[in-house]
């Protein structure tokens, strides 16, 4: 029943927060924050920390339970499923932009491949992976983000001596416009409701249930915080406002020359794939296990749903023509599902356990 390595699971969660805004929320940070931009990052990786210590005590209360069954329990079952359904689409929206981002950084430096084909080549891989389960998909993370890391990190490392020092401000400017800015990155964490799926494949015996996803998103948290300064060192307020992924030109001043990769265009490439694959299928895997519990079908059904969920985001992919429907998409849309999804459902599901279970003692075995 216990596969999951407590390394194992901070890696997948990890990997299933950071990429829909990993090459663009510098922009939105700068756009909308100014010069408030990096206390807007804060403050909404203070909005992240809380959400995920709000799942980590969900699962601490229900600890063999996965997202579908806690919400059975919890809501009884027919609102329970229907509060399941409503996060599909939501999450199916989110992968596709994802799935946009990527495409977009690959088209930087494949400039002759169709975007479609990237995404098809990825959705395949991300396919076969969900298809293997999170046990496997675990064990690629566990590889994975490490990896992806180390060498995301020494390049941004080589790339902050590459700019010159704009200057970082000391306190906010305008402490609303960082509140509010801060709410409109928050779906940087979109991915965090995976935890619940998590939840039944690793052993909780060791009470670390609840600090699991805070480490996972806190990992998170660290690293976007260093990716914004760098980028406001090397190309200034200015340059993030206008680059529609200014995650992704800092990257190309690093230029690694007389080592194995004679450019950093392909390193980037293998970087953005194998972060966006392993994301991909815990995504894809995590919608499928949702599903088949909420319509009660056997173990075999999985392959269906991943299948038909991967040619639905393959299909909203190609209804985003350029990047200013992707920055509607998430500002109109992806913005408040993530208030909804990360911050009022699992707070309402937390109160209402507290509540149900003070209510009827008796029961409280049950949850």
């Amino acid at each position: 029943m216990y596969k999951l390595s407590m390394y194992q699971v901070v890696c997948v969660v990890s990997t299933s927060v950071l990429p829909l805004l990993f090459w663009i929320y510098p922009r939105y940070a700068a756009f909308y924050g100014g010069i408030d931009g990096q206390w807007a990052i804060l403050g909404a990786c203070l909005f992240g920390l809380v959400s995920a210590f709000i799942h980590g005590l969900l699962t601490t209360n229900l600890r063999t339970q996965s997202g579908e069954e806690m919400l059975t329990l919890v809501f009884g079952k027919w609102m329970g499923k229907s509060v399941g359904l409503s996060f599909v689409p939501g999450y199916l929206l989110f992968i596709a932009v994802s799935l946009y981002s990527f495409s977009v950084t690959v088209k930087g430096i494949l400039s002759n491949t169709p975007r479609l084909a990237t995404a098809g080549a990825l959705a395949l891989v991300a396919v076969v992976g969900a298809l293997y389960g999170i046990e496997t998909i675990a064990r690629v993370s566990s590889i994975a983000f490490p990896v992806v890391m180390l060498i995301l990190s020494v390049s941004f490392f080589l790339a902050f001596f590459r700019g010159t020092w704009t200057g970082v401000f000391p306190h906010p400017v305008s402490l609303s416009r960082s509140i509010s800015v801060a709410g409109l990155l928050l779906p940087m964490f979109f991915g965090i409701n995976f935890y619940l799926m998590v939840n039944p494949y690793f052993d909780h015996r060791k009470q670390n249930a609840i600090w699991l996803p805070v480490l996972a998103v806190g990992l998170g948290c660290l690293y976007v915080m260093g990716v914004f300064l760098v980028s406001i060192r090397v190309v200034g307020y200015e340059g993030l406002r206008v680059l529609v992924h200014p995650v992704d030109f800092v990257l190309q001043l690093v230029q690694v020359q007389g080592f194995i990769i004679q450019r950093f265009g392909v390193s980037l490439i293998f970087v953005a794939t194998m972060f966006q694959a392993v994301f991909y299928a815990s995504h894809l895997w995590g919608l499928s296990e949702l599903s088949r519990q909420i319509l009660q079908l056997n173990q075999s059904s999985d392959k269906w749903f991943t299948i038909g969920y991967a040619v639905f985001v393959l299909a909203i992919f190609e209804l985003i023509p350029n990047q200013e429907v992707g920055d509607w998409i998430v500002i109109h849309i992806l913005v408040p599902l993530s208030w909804l999804y990360l911050i009022v459902e699992p707070t309402v599901k937390l109160m209402v356990f507290y509540i149900r279970r003070r209510q009827l003692p008796s029961a409280a075995t049950e949850f």
